[in-house]
């Protein structure tokens, strides 16, 4: 077990019942309940937790424009680019 939880004293009748709980809801509250969680601020986190982010996401933050607006755009453009090195 963590250290951390070995300190700390645990109720552990109200985990079970809370688990209970959390098992008892749909699948779309399961996931309110998750990011609820992870959102709240005084969840500790350890020093080194980052928030990882999909490319997607960081590409829609992007103040410039995407140079290619498609997935197609993107493949067509290596492939111009490949037959350019056999030349």
């Amino acid at each position: 077990m963590n250290s951390a939880v070995n300190s700390t004293n645990i109720n552990l009748q109200l985990v079970e019942s809370l688990l209970q709980a959390i098992h008892s809801l749909s699948p779309a509250e399961q996931i309110l309940l998750r990011s609820r969680l992870l959102a709240d601020p005084l969840t500790t986190k350890p020093e080194n937790y980052t928030v990882r982010q999909s490319v997607i996401d960081i590409l829609n933050q992007s103040p410039t424009p995407q140079l290619f607006p498609t997935p197609e755009e993107v493949d067509c453009y290596l492939q111009q680019e490949r037959s350019t090195w056999d030349n």
